[in-house]
């Protein structure tokens, strides 16, 4: 029989105080803080489990916010693209009202005012922006894709030999004139003043190439008479030139615009291009394509180790826009122009191109509608994950309530208990029986 002593009986009774304590402290802890598991000791299983499903709970809620990022800019999208399906709407529905015969000239000038309102919206529609970065300028979303800039013709290009015009050998001139009416000039026209440092030619960047010249913003060739503008009633007025606004060309016809450019040499069998401040000014708006390269494609993370384009590519939906490619701007423009010359059949032609840039945008628009659809679908998917993951969470760290007070109720009445016989047990000594 082992022997009691005084010793033995304190340190056995502050022993059990104590356990009984620390049984009342971890209830307290844990009704206090709601959670089961406070530090990797209480459960180190559990612990472990719960780390696993925070760190998923923190990837769903990065998934979601990239998600709702994605969306508002896919969204910014499709209403883009109703902006621009209700300007081609009514452009064609513009073209179909002016290639009547009935309508005359000008009639079609006034048609051609309305246009240009439909065109300069197209532009803003193509400026359109998400966060300050344009959307339609793939990963280069600080310049714009597309703008209208107001500036005056260089006829030269850059580093580039002047244009020169051949005389027609065949043709006997009278004592003035020089050169053939029957021979037209055409001069590619160029931005004068802006180099581009993306058009890079074998000895230096190139100025803009003009194309998609907006009809009715010619200025500056004084004394001269645009084919467009004849005067119906006078039979002998002469038209001196036309311009091929979609592709940017002044097309010189009568000796005076011709002379009025060029200068020919005696004995010479061209004329060489006059010297800038001896030929006439020319200044105009046109509409730029930039020369960066937007087929860049942005891209949003919508679930782990996947992610889906958001971007729409510019030549997808506007067109090329090299020098012989078409896009919606100039189907546009091709409209204006047939407007501006009264040009029926080009008008009517118009038509149909209109509708081209029309279905380009619908079909990028149903691409854009599928993408929020799927987004949609994977967003839900993610509400479901993360409900899930959060309830597996909960069965591992939170607090049954009516448990944990119905035991720290026993615990306290056992703790108290205790506290009682330890202070009776305490007062009796050897000295109360002497």
């Amino acid at each position: 029989m082992a022997r009691i002593t005084f010793t033995t009986m304190y340190d056995t009774t502050m022993r059990n105080l104590q356990h009984n304590a620390g049984k009342l402290n971890t209830l307290e802890e844990q009704i206090a803080s709601t959670k089961k598991i406070n530090r990797p000791s209480d459960n180190p299983i559990g612990f472990t489990n719960s780390l696993k499903y925070t760190n998923i709970l923190s990837a769903l809620g990065q998934q979601q916010l990239t998600m709702n990022d994605g969306e508002v800019y896919m969204t910014v999208l499709e209403n883009t693209h109703n902006s621009m399906n209700k300007a081609f709407a009514r452009c064609q529905e513009l073209a179909v009202q002016a290639s009547n015969d009935t309508v005359n000239h000008e009639q079609r000038l006034f048609t051609n005012l309305e246009i240009r309102q439909l065109l300069e919206q197209l532009v803003a529609n193509a400026q359109t922006k998400h966060k300050d970065g344009y959307i339609f300028s793939g990963k280069w979303t600080n310049q714009p894709p597309y703008e209208i800039r107001k500036v005056e013709a260089n006829y030269e290009g850059y580093k580039a030999p002047p244009p020169t015009a051949t005389l027609n050998p065949a043709y006997i001139a009278p004592p003035d004139p020089v050169f053939d009416p029957d021979e037209k000039i055409e001069i590619q026209l160029y931005e004068s003043g802006w180099v581009d440092p993306n058009i890079p030619l074998p000895d230096g960047p190139n100025e803009p190439l003009v194309q998609r010249i907006i009809p009715g913003s010619v200025t500056g060739l004084t004394g001269l008479q645009e084919k467009s503008h004849l005067d119906p009633n006078n039979p002998n007025t002469v038209a001196d030139y036309e311009i091929d606004y979609i592709n940017g060309k002044l097309i010189l016809l009568s000796e005076a615009a011709k002379s009025a450019f060029y200068d020919v040499p005696v004995g010479a069998t061209t004329g060489v291009l006059k010297p800038a401040t001896q030929r006439p000014p020319m200044q105009f708006e046109y509409i730029y394509r930039n020369s960066i390269d937007m087929s860049g494609e942005i891209y949003r993370e919508i679930d782990t180790n996947i992610t889906m384009k958001i971007n729409s590519n510019p030549d997808t939906l506007f067109g090329k826009g090299g020098e012989k490619d078409t896009d919606s701007f100039k189907e546009v423009i091709s409209l204006m122009q047939g407007l501006w010359y009264n040009d029926q059949p080009q008008i009517s032609k118009s038509i149909d191109n209109i509708d081209t840039a029309r279905k380009r945008n619908l079909a990028e628009q149903a691409v854009e509608g599928s993408r929020l659809n799927r987004l949609a679908l994977t967003f839900d998917r993610n509400e479901d994950l993360t409900i899930t993951n959060t309830k597996g969470i909960s069965d591992i760290e939170d607090v049954d309530f009516a448990d944990a007070l119905s035991k720290f109720s026993l615990a306290e009445a056992v703790y108290s208990a205790s506290l009682y016989a330890t202070s009776r047990l305490m007062q009796q000594s050897l000295m109360n029986f002497l």
